[in-house]
């Protein structure tokens, strides 16, 4: 697409539906409800401001830069799994997550992306202080914008490219999903500083404001059970689902086949979630299994049979 003036894109998509005056004069700060859910605050934008958020993923977020060798999160046809297989032969693994991961990627770091990025919108100059501020709450990302995790991957492509050169001359093996960090190597003493190293990109490429979760951080080695993602990595370089995440699925199906009212309060209680939502989470898990452990696949359609099971990987598949 050629770059184009950010109106004409606007006017393109929505027609009649918004003016592009009303798009410039929206205040983000009238357009969101905080909820708060345990330790964290999720932000759940007003209708008006969502859809501004998928005209800005489609004609600007979605040409953002990505490290897709190593970065295997917010992206189509990426998954868990990617993240996990490169590491299924290590026999050392270490493993961190980052502390407030959204909320460290400011309205600074943002625009710097912006500016650098290459998109169809030809003037972005003239706009994106407005664009930083529908995409960000007290200048930083919030959780609950469908716009955050594609912002959060893009703010981190310096620091996945420096990872993944230092890693690559170390002979460790690196790969990110989300905010969680995983590097594998032959051995315990390969990897033994890894933390010293991941924390020195984040503070060349990123500055101060991204710290390592030391609760989550932890390093392993085959022998003991290593779980990477949800997923347990075998000896023989075998990976299968993790117990925890068969339990859930489990409990979930027991539900949706017998007691639905009930499933739509474990949705709510501990995730915050409509029936809906949880439903495609549950889809998404059941897809999961799929593509990692087919026995035990098999297995779940013989217990809750395959009309159920089938109906949720068909659902996913859409």
């Amino acid at each position: 697409m050629n770059p184009q003036p950010l109106h004409q894109l606007f006017n393109a998509m929505y027609h009649d539906k918004y003016r592009f005056d009303e798009f410039l004069a929206l205040k983000p700060e009238e357009h969101y409800s905080p909820i708060h859910w345990k330790s964290r605050t999720i932000y759940k934008p007003s209708s008006t401001l969502k859809d501004f958020h998928k005209f800005l993923t489609g004609f600007l977020l979605d040409y953002l830069p990505v490290n897709d060798s190593v970065s295997f999160a917010y992206r189509k046809g990426a998954s868990l799994l990617q993240a996990v297989t490169p590491h299924a032969y290590s026999r050392a693994f270490f493993q961190t997550d980052l502390e407030r991961f959204f909320e460290s990627v400011t309205s600074s770091l943002i625009r710097t992306v912006l500016e650098q990025a290459s998109t169809p919108v030809s003037d972005l100059a003239r706009y994106v202080e407005h664009i930083i501020r529908l995409l960000t709450i007290e200048g930083a990302l919030p959780i609950g914008y469908s716009t955050s995790p594609i912002l959060s991957n893009a703010c981190l492509l310096g620091f996945d490219a420096r990872l993944s050169a230092t890693s690559g001359a170390r002979n460790w093996i690196y790969t990110r999903y989300a905010d969680d960090i995983i590097i594998s190597a032959g051995s315990r003493a390969a990897i033994s500083d890894a933390d010293q190293v991941v924390a020195e990109c984040l503070r060349e490429e990123l500055g101060d404001g991204f710290r390592l979760n030391q609760e989550k951080t932890k390093l392993t080695t085959v022998g003991r059970k290593v779980k990477l993602l949800g997923f347990v990595v075998l000896p023989t370089g075998g990976i299968i689902v993790d117990r925890s995440v068969r339990d859930r699925v489990e409990t979930w199906l027991y539900f949706y086949v017998n007691d639905r009212s009930r499933l739509a309060k474990i949705f709510a209680e501990e995730n915050k979630e409509g029936i809906e939502e949880g439903l495609e989470r549950l889809s998404g898990l059941i897809s999961y299994v799929h593509s990692v452990d087919k026995t035990y696949f098999e297995k779940m359609r013989i217990k809750f049979g395959s009309t159920v099971i089938d109906s949720f990987l068909h659902k996913t598949a859409r």
